[in-house]
């Protein structure tokens, strides 16, 4: 029998069977979408469907036909877009894992004929990585903040509907800050505040923090502990709340509470998960600067920084904040040799950072 004729033939249970295996990859007539998904992970698992628009404040997401889920911002930790290159995603998994210096070599390995003819969200992720990743690396390592600032006030005129904006309007506040433009700095963080609750946590933290290096420490105090009583009760303000109480104990000790300040650190290591590293670093940073504050113990404020050098020295700020501590400790306590290793070290790691320059200006 012919192929034209028959089909029992092996060419028609071929396409036979491409037809069939389509219809089910596709939900024939099952309500699905039919195309690849993209996913939106959130801090309850993922959302798995079409992402069919996007706010400052939201993304919705159509998991089956007609069935649209709405998604806020504080609660996504990210977005997965269908058919994304494999540069970018290696690059923003980076980003969050807190490793912007190696999201940014990830991206730099994208070919930009990858992207030709990409849908338009795809870009905003690519711009999005870069942008926010030039600014944590910045942030971190006490670099000029300029470029960085350009690259985030781009995003920002650019991609104002952006599911990311409030997040890069933060980053935006953090390097005007860093780079002395307070009033600048609590502009930014004024357009953070027009956002949920859990926003406006964050946004009352950044400015704390703004009057925190203006050493306006009263100002702060009484900014971080409003970031504290506003109710949001989200994962990702809990974690910001933990960020909140470290800055409130460093005004506590600069403010000549010590005591407070080293009973306000010791809760928050107390309630921290061990696998949080990042917090742990900034936490016993803080703890050595609480322990600074009261005279006598600067034997536990030793123990407290050297805990970051040798356990928790994956985050280059409080890397190099306990670095720099270590020189001044370790001199006060008649140990030169420990002192120069510390200096070094800092030196060699950290060259860029303010604790670095701090620590030559008194070398």
């Amino acid at each position: 029998m012919s192929n034209r004729q028959g089909r029992s033939s092996p060419t028609w249970r071929t396409w036979a069977g491409v037809a069939a295996l389509a219809c089910g990859v596709l939900a024939c007539g099952g309500g699905a979408l039919a195309q690849a998904p993209d996913r939106v992970i959130t801090t309850e698992g993922a959302t798995v469907g079409k992402v069919v628009a996007v706010s400052p404040g939201e993304v919705q997401v159509e998991v089956r036909t007609g069935d649209v889920r709405t998604i806020p911002v504080e609660r996504i930790r990210e977005v997965q877009f269908a058919g994304e290159p494999a540069e970018l995603k290696a690059a923003r998994a980076m980003f969050l894992r807190g490793r912007p210096a190696e999201a940014l070599d990830e991206l730099g390995r994208l070919d930009p004929a990858d992207l030709e003819g990409a849908d338009e969200q795809l870009m905003v992720e690519v711009e999005f990585v870069k942008a926010a990743a030039a600014a944590r690396s910045v942030l971190g390592s006490g670099a000029d903040p300029r470029e960085a600032g350009r690259l985030v006030n781009e995003f920002l005129a650019k991609r104002a509907g952006s599911h990311h904006f409030y997040e890069m309007q933060e980053l935006l506040g953090d390097l005007l800050a860093r780079a002395g433009k307070p009033d600048l700095a609590l502009a930014a963080y004024a357009q953070l505040a027009k956002g949920s609750p859990a926003l406006q946590v964050r946004a009352t933290a950044g400015r704390a923090r703004t009057r925190f290096e203006q050493e306006q420490y009263e100002e702060a105090l009484r900014e971080f502990d409003a970031a504290l009583v506003t109710a949001a009760g989200d994962d990702s303000s809990l974690a910001q709340k933990r960020s909140v109480a470290l800055g409130r104990a460093r005004c506590l000790a600069r403010l000549g509470r010590g005591d407070e300040a080293v009973a306000a650190v010791q809760q928050v290591i107390a309630a921290a998960d061990p696998d949080d590293k990042d917090l742990l670093a900034r936490a016993f940073a803080a703890l050595g600067t609480a322990y600074r504050a009261v005279p006598g113990r600067e034997q536990d404020a030793l123990i407290s920084f050297l805990t970051v050098d040798l356990v928790y020295n994956a985050t280059p700020e409080s890397h190099a904040e306990a670095l720099a501590n270590l020189v001044e400790l370790w001199e006060a306590a008649q140990h030169p040799e420990r002192a120069r290793e510390a200096r070094q070290l800092l030196e060699s790691s950290y060259p860029a950072t303010r604790w670095a320059k701090a620590a030559r200006g008194k070398g």
